[in-house]
């Protein structure tokens, strides 16, 4: 009941009625004093001709006058009963012998017609201005809905009424926002992938390039131990180049799309940063660079180690790829009450201030890089897989003055 009466329509369509009924109810006191009236006046007048009619038949006025004004006894009314009787004059007898009856019945009928007429016009009346404003609300309301169905995201139904119709109006236009959102997601996901499609062929133009001339070169003086040994060097370096384009787009696109499920464990940070410094001692020393870890080795993290031994990886690539013969990266890793860090350093060429807020995006390339070979995807890779963690990277650098990246992960019991 307290559900059908917050509609705001319904309680104006009752309280219209409940109005209409107290009008209807003084009406019908109205016609019931007046059929009270017409009968009191039926009544005096059929008196007045039995007292004529009394008088004519010579009974002396004050009797006649008695009968009118007395109250009769019961045996005299039986006894007048039963001389209408013999007369013919039953409670039975037809209202069309008697015309003051008649009379009285057209009245009381034609009256009691006039009030059912005058309530059935005023419940239909209010029944019809209900629907109306009804419709009203429901034709605005298609219109909106045509509009969006047409491409305007903003259209939306009229909800700040209270009432089911307005609850269902307004869980309407809760569907039109998700669905606007989800429509936008689209179009960037489309413009995106549009995007990452020009950008993946123009990154693989080069090396394609590249290996078709190789490939002629090889096929013209193929024979030649010199020519041979240094061009399948080379096509190996573009292959080379071309499968970390395409792993580093593949996994950076798998955790965009939430394809991988990560499985962070807390565990200590020391033996992922072992298993880096095995792995890039070589290219360290054949760059004639120093490459050096140093940390807390009680020092923590809930971590996924295939991953983020990537994301510190790349960071470590980056670093040797910018510093020159002679430079040092270190890589460090410490602890506090709140968070955990781990930092890749580097004396190298350091980021252009036009730069330091680009380098994180799929694909930049600094019009002040030296790096020819870098397809652009190490950084972005890194920043994924680190708010995969829930952590940040920052960075920090001037030129020539070499780069601080910084992994910051707040301490939380379980990721």
């Amino acid at each position: 009941m307290n559900v059908i009466f917050n509609n705001r329509d319904i309680r104006r369509f009752f309280t219209a009625l409940g109005i209409a009924a107290l009008f209807l109810l003084l009406a019908g006191q109205l016609i019931a004093l007046s059929l009270f009236s017409g009968t009191r006046n039926a009544l005096y007048n059929r008196d007045t001709e039995l007292a004529g009619a009394l008088l004519d038949k010579g009974l002396p006025a004050e009797e006649v006058a008695a009968v009118f004004t007395q109250n009769l006894t019961a045996s005299e009314g039986e006894a007048g009963a039963a001389l209408l009787t013999r007369a013919g004059y039953t409670p039975d007898t037809p209202a069309a012998y008697l015309s003051f009856l008649s009379a009285f019945r057209s009245g009381s009928m034609l009256s009691l017609f006039s009030y059912g007429l005058l309530f059935a016009l005023c419940v239909t009346v209010l029944c019809m201005l209900y629907f109306r404003a009804q419709q009203r609300t429901i034709t605005r309301a298609e219109t909106q809905l045509k509009r969006f169905m047409g491409g305007s995201t903003s259209a939306r139904l009229e909800s700040e009424a209270d009432g089911s119709l307005y609850k269902l109006f307004a869980d309407i236009n809760s569907l039109a926002t998700s669905l606007t959102a989800h429509l936008d997601t689209e179009k960037k996901a489309k413009s995106f992938l549009r995007d990452t499609l020009s950008d993946i062929s123009h990154q693989l133009k080069t090396p394609l390039a590249a290996l078709k001339m190789y490939n002629e070169i090889l096929q013209a003086d193929g024979a030649d131990p010199e020519v041979l040994s240094r061009f399948t060097g080379k096509v190996n370096d573009s292959l080379n180049r071309m499968e970390t384009l395409i792993q580093n787009l593949l996994k950076i696109t798998r955790l965009d799309a939430g394809a991988i499920t990560l499985k962070p464990v807390l565990r200590p940070i020391q033996p992922m940063m072992e298993a880096l410094s095995h792995s890039f001692e070589t290219r360290a020393r054949r760059e004639r660079k120093v490459l050096s870890f140093s940390g807390n080795p009680a020092a923590q993290l809930i971590y996924d180690p295939d991953w983020l031994t990537e994301a510190v990886s790349n960071l470590i690539k980056n670093a040797l790829d910018h510093t020159s013969a002679g430079g040092w990266i270190k890589v460090g890793w410490d602890e506090s009450a709140a968070v955990t860090r781990i930092t890749v350093q580097d004396s190298g060429s350091g980021i252009h201030p036009e730069d330091i807020h680009h380098i994180f995006k799929r694909f930049y390339r600094s019009r002040f890089s030296q790096d020819t070979q870098g397809a652009g995807l190490g950084l972005p890779l890194a920043l994924a897989i680190t708010e995969a963690h829930r952590g940040t990277l920052s960075v920090e650098s001037s030129p020539g003055q070499g780069a601080l990246f910084t992994m910051t992960f707040l301490k939380m019991t379980k990721l």
